[in-house]
């Protein structure tokens, strides 16, 4: 089997899977603009790369599939859980005729020919236009032609030389190209073919620089290219008015703390692919902003960038407002009103008589005084229950996401600590859970497998010991894998070759800056971006956080700090991350 037929096979089945779990996420949302777009794309890429590879009869069958996608796509269909039923069919089909791809030996299409004739007889009905318990979503806008570059999407393309070793025609991607719309120009580079005794006729010399005028967005451009992506370097550069869109989107974005990759992967100026690749040229340039490697690789436009950080410092003025203000009672306001006017009248009354005060009188004002003091702590004080409430939020949000079923326990909502101590206490729980989630929790089917029951158990305690406050996050998940650790620190050079580290070691690579075991980036893998915000929001508090963990069982994550008031008591103190397993 060629090289260009292999990464066909394996890119249609993540294409497929794909497919079949944004199928049954539409079953659930038929109005879902975003699954819809994500299962027209899926479908759309299987059909443009069967065409480079010439495998006709998948090529054929995912046209057809795609013809009654983009009806869902456009509202002309209603994704009812027949018509689902239907595509997820197929899925199957489109599979099997991937799979005969693999064969040493040429399997004839008539093979298949009672399958996909039934499959056929099924789609027939939704391409004629017939009702299919239509509930039409709003049309989309028909795409004025461009009238000059600045309105087209604009492609550098720069192919690998053995890319037609690899069996794979650019002239292939480029047809491709043109399905998702009109090639405005396209302008081929010679400039790097050799003199005649050089040329090598198995070599590709040639780059290209594409003007595309397509709706498309930037994720399906980048799809086309998708098996060849290792051997292409790319470069898309949205149109100019798409760009302003891109800033008003960002403007538009909630208040969330997101880094500068997550805002841009939020609003479409990014893909997942091109983040990934800045936080690779990230780790080897130290210190350096994503934002600005991001730009020198030609991923995003400087004002994209500007318009990102000009959101960031909006939403941490936002929220360093919303933390300054206090919720007070009714209740204590008057307490306080109270004992305050009960300190002016004894303080009139000294003022009026002039001589010396008395035991009794200076009592009163000392007891005045710490009471109103200890009002003023209450006032800036907070019950942690009040963060429990957001976490179950972010937990069912996580789960659903990552389809995934959790169950969590919180216990200790009772304990009292500042405003400000519970908001970073917060922020680092919300990241160890989505953290369990989604590195430790295993899938329900996988959890049936080991034995387990399908849903897994998160539980979040908080505790007092001492001088201490105690916030743990435990799951009955995997546990942490030492090994799979252990080889990303060597493929990122934390770790030389042959090394072996002790579980405590390698726990603490989990709090590295940029370290991630994900092996694809998603909403909450594969950006680095995590345990370094725990550990640096530990420290800050002046405490600890050790890990615990244990194969098939799961793992503790536990956040020791102390209990002073931050007021009168200096406690930021750096101090170790200390580290244990289980027995």
């Amino acid at each position: 089997m060629d090289e260009a037929l292999a990464l066909f096979i394996a890119d249609c089945g993540t294409q497929l899977d794909t497919l079949e779990t944004q199928l049954m996420a539409l079953e659930r949302n038929p109005a879902d603009h975003a699954v819809l777009d994500a299962v027209f794309r899926a479908a759309h890429s299987i059909k443009g790369n069967a065409m480079v590879v010439h495998q006709g009869e998948v090529e054929w069958f995912a046209h057809i599939a795609e013809s009654v996608l983009a009806r869902l796509r456009d509202g002309s269909l209603w994704g009812d859980a027949e018509l689902i039923s239907v595509l997820l069919s197929c899925c199957d089909h489109l599979r099997f005729l991937v799979g005969m791809c693999a064969l040493e030996e040429p399997v004839s299409p008539e093979f298949a020919e009672a399958d996909r004739a039934r499959l056929i007889g099924l789609l027939v009905p939704y391409l004629e236009g017939e009702e299919a318990s239509v509930e039409p979503l709003a049309p989309q806008p028909e795409q004025a032609l461009a009238t000059s570059a600045d309105a087209c999407w604009r492609l550098t393309a720069r192919f690998a030389p053995d890319v037609l070793r690899q069996g794979m025609d650019p002239a292939y991607f480029l047809q491709h190209l043109a399905s998702l719309g009109r090639i405005f120009s396209l302008q081929t580079f010679t400039d790097a073919l050799p003199e005649p005794p050089d040329y090598d006729p198995e070599l590709c010399y040639l780059h290209f620089e594409i003007f595309l005028d397509s709706p498309a967005d930037r994720q399906s451009i980048e799809d086309v290219f998708s098996f060849v992506r290792d051997s292409c370097e790319l470069q898309i550069t949205p149109p100019a008015t798409q760009v302003q869109g891109y800033v008003e989107r960002i403007q538009a974005l909630p208040d969330e703390d997101l880094h500068t990759g997550e805002m841009l992967l939020r609003v479409g100026a990014l893909t997942p692919d091109e983040l990934a690749d800045g936080l690779r040229v990230q780790r080897s340039a130290e210190g350096k902003p994503l934002g600005s490697i991001l730009v020198d690789e030609g991923f995003v436009k400087p004002e994209l960038v500007s318009a990102v950080l000009a959101r960031q410092d909006q939403i941490k003025q936002e929220q360093a407002r919303q933390n300054s203000q206090l919720r007070v009672s009714t209740e204590q306001l008057e307490a306080l009103a109270a004992r305050i006017g009960a300190l002016q009248c004894v303080v009139v009354g000294l003022t009026q008589r002039g001589g010396n005060v008395s035991q009794a009188e200076l009592s009163v004002l000392q007891h005045g005084l710490g009471d109103a003091r200890r009002l003023v702590e209450d006032l800036r004080s907070t019950h942690f229950g009040e963060q429990f409430r957001r976490l179950h939020r972010v937990v069912r949000d996580t789960a659903q996401e990552l389809g995934k079923r959790v169950d969590l326990q919180l216990t200790g909502s009772d304990i009292v600590l500042e405003r400000s101590m519970a908001d970073l206490l917060g922020d680092a729980l919300m990241h160890l859970l989505r953290n369990a989630i989604d590195h430790g929790l295993e899938t329900p089917a996988l959890r049936l497998q080991a034995g387990k029951p399908a849903h897994g158990n998160l539980s979040v305690e908080a505790s007092v010991e001492g001088d201490w406050l105690i916030f743990s996050v435990s799951d009955d998940g995997a546990g942490i894998d030492v090994d799979k650790v252990c080889a990303v620190a060597h493929a990122r050079g934390l770790l030389p070759t042959g090394a072996r580290l002790d579980a405590e070691a390698v726990y603490a690579m989990l709090f590295e800056p940029g370290f991630s075991t994900a092996a694809m980036l998603t909403h909450y893998s594969g950006r680095g971006v995590g345990l370094d915000v725990v550990r640096d929001a530990v420290l800050a508090l002046g405490g600890e956080i050790s890990v615990h963990s244990a194969p098939g069982l799961g793992s503790r994550f536990e956040i020791r700090v102390p209990a002073l008031n931050t007021g009168e008591e200096e406690m930021f103190t750096a101090t170790n991350v200390c580290l244990s397993p289980i027995d």
